[in-house]
């Protein structure tokens, strides 16, 4: 989680009081790309809004550059909801495949 935290350019958070209840993690050239790698909002705080606005965040850090992830498999249905579009060409080549 560490060098997750380290090696992003771009980490937006919410708070309440002391409590980490929101983080947005990306990688961005802020010119065309900001893939946002991890968005996780506290299950006691979800459906709060939180999720959204760490979104929103991040974008106005970057506001050229496209927003891309990948969603979680419980995340599917959420994205479309705040205005994601699927993108049907995406390709992943998972840690410790080779390139043939």
């Amino acid at each position: 989680m560490g060098d997750m935290l380290r090696q992003a350019n771009l980490v937006v958070s919410a708070w309440d009081g002391d409590l980490l209840v929101g983080i947005a993690r990306s990688l961005t050239d802020f010119a065309y790309a900001t893939y946002l790698a991890d968005l996780a909002v506290r299950e006691s705080h979800q459906r709060l809004g939180i999720g959204r606005e760490l979104m929103r965040r991040t974008q106005a850090e970057a506001p050229r550059a496209n927003l891309i992830l990948l969603a979680a498999p419980k995340a599917v249905e959420y994205y479309p909801h705040v205005g994601f579009t699927q993108h049907g060409s995406a390709w992943v080549l998972y840690a410790g495949s080779e390139i043939r």
